[in-house]
């Protein structure tokens, strides 16, 4: 008896050897599409990790474009008849799919992290600024750039229906098929060894690509250089990938212009204040200050960088150089006896700050005997000077003596004080949002604001001006850990990936999961500056 096939079961056939060529069109763009994520990720710097690099690039790639194929094509080639609407709709998802993977790789680029659910609301808030200031004429043009991808992905899909023919004749279908499965089992079985000898050039390059490897603290530490996995290496001191022994401050060069007429006023200190005592400025909830010795505290408010980052470097805050070009006066105070208690721990930059004057005006104490001398006449300057910076390291008495109504009238007024209800630091001020959470890395740039500086913040601080916060996560470090918060939790890493999460509202320790995705765009946004 003789056998033939049905028209239907060819035309089926047909329809689903040129769905694996539609396929193997994409995987091929998926793969120049995801190049991106090599480029957003330190180089593999050893042998081994460099063939797990090309390999999990071509294993995992192929893999997930293959899977959306199999999920979302395939069937459509056993129930679409219409051949046209098959390579429409395939066409369709195709151009929506890979340019979901273009997006996701801009994120990873920018943030660190990848699109997921547990990202959303992140990503939400990284991008809804950016975003709103969309005019109607960008919109158009996204919508254009996508309406040509998805002519480009109709174009394949005619190009492979008109040539199959001559592509079935090339059979080189199993060879394609054994390189990407070979790539894809070589990764994993590279991975596992890794894993078992925490070998770190393989493991820092986990979670690189989206629908991989779970990350973890640890990972996510070992891949921007924060952690050493290796038993028999010593611990090293917690630094930036890509910061050299010589930070350069600022990183980027600062242009903008100044307004001479503005008065600020920035006080600091590490005691207990009463709020009602500063009752004419609003206090927010929350200030991460990661120092505990009062000077590198005071010095880390000038720089608005992390200190570990200030040791690097001899320059001086940017913020000052920037009033001393346009010859506006900066005073400064430091309470000696704040520091008395830390002499051994003081450097050698903040040894300068209580050794010398800014200007013909700045008069700093730096014995006890002067101190109330020093202190009359910085009050006497702030009194009656109209404009200029002032900023002083004081105590709670000191504090206690200012007239804040009476100052407020005149200037911007930033103070950095715990307060005594809660035993928090907390932000103090006149003219910032309350609503907003600050770190010592903000004071800088909300100065440098407040003067009229419009230069982009991230040239010369990891901070945000607090006039117009445009996100509402900090991070900064703590000695050898990474410190970030988003409310309410702080959350602080240490270099061996271990962690603690603090609920700020009653300091008590929280069990929880490491939001890993929250970690992983700190870190970046560190390692963005730095570079």
């Amino acid at each position: 008896m003789i056998y033939t096939e049905s028209p239907r079961r060819k035309q089926i056939t047909q329809q689903v050897a040129w769905g694996h060529w539609f396929a193997f069109a994409n995987i091929l763009m998926a793969i120049v599409i995801s190049s991106v994520y090599l480029f957003s990720t330190a180089v593999a710097d050893t042998p081994l990790s460099f063939v797990y690099m090309l390999s999990t690039w071509f294993g995992h790639i192929s893999f997930i474009s293959f899977l959306v194929f199999v999920v979302l094509v395939l069937p459509l080639c056993y129930q679409l008849k219409n051949m046209r609407v098959l390579r429409g709709t395939a066409s369709v998802i195709s151009a929506i799919a890979l340019a979901l993977l273009a997006f996701d790789a801009l994120v990873y680029n920018n943030t660190g992290f990848h699109i997921s659910f547990s990202s959303a609301e992140l990503l939400r808030s990284e991008t809804q600024v950016q975003v709103g200031a969309f005019s109607w004429l960008q919109w158009f043009y996204l919508c254009l750039l996508f309406i040509i991808w998805l002519m480009f992905q109709l174009v394949v899909a005619n190009a492979i229906y008109q040539r199959m023919d001559r592509l079935q004749k090339l059979h080189i279908s199993r060879y394609i098929t054994t390189f990407f499965v070979l790539c894809f089992m070589a990764s994993h079985a590279i991975h596992v060894w890794a894993d078992a000898k925490l070998y770190t050039p393989v493991l820092k390059q986990d979670n690189m690509f989206p629908l991989s490897y779970p990350a973890t603290a640890k990972t996510l530490m070992a891949r921007y250089g924060l952690l050493d996995l290796e038993v028999r290496q010593q611990r090293e001191e917690l630094q930036i990938q890509g910061v050299s022994n010589r930070f350069v401050y600022p990183p980027k060069n600062v242009f903008c212009s100044v307004d001479a007429q503005q008065k600020v006023v920035l006080l600091a200190s590490n005691q207990a204040i009463n709020p009602a005592d500063v009752s004419a400025l609003t206090p927010n909830k929350f200030h991460l200050n990661t120092q505990s010795d009062p000077s590198r505290f005071f010095t880390q408010l000038q720089y608005g960088i992390p200190y570990n980052l200030v040791t690097r470097t001899s320059a001086p805050p940017v913020i000052i150089d920037l009033l001393n070009a346009f010859n506006v006066n900066s005073t400064r105070f430091v309470e000696s006896s704040l520091v008395s208690a830390y002499e051994g721990a003081i450097s050698e930059d903040a040894s300068a700050d209580l050794a010398e004057d800014d200007d013909a005006n700045t008069q700093t104490s730096t014995q006890l005997s002067d101190k109330q001398q020093a202190w009359n006449s910085f009050q006497q300057s702030l009194n009656t000077t109209d404009s200029g910076l002032f900023y002083a390291l004081v105590s709670a008495e000191q504090i206690n003596q200012l007239n804040f109504t009476s100052i407020s009238n005149g200037a911007s007024v930033l103070l950095v004080a715990k307060d005594a209800q809660d035993g928090m630091y907390k932000l103090f001020s006149n003219f910032t949002d309350s609503t907003q959470a600050s770190t010592n890395e903000d004071i800088a740039p909300t100065i440098a604001r407040q003067f009229g500086c419009l230069a982009d913040v991230y040239r010369f601080s990891t901070g945000q001006a607090l006039q117009n916060p445009t996100r509402d996560w900090l991070v900064s470090t703590m000695g050898d850990n990474i410190v970030y918060f988003k409310s309410p939790f702080l959350t602080q890493v240490a270099i061996d990936g271990s962690y603690e999460v603090i609920d700020v509202n009653d300091q008590s320790e929280v069990l929880i999961d490491i939001d890993t995705n929250m970690l992983s765009r700190s870190i970046k946004h560190l390692e963005n500056f730095s570079q």
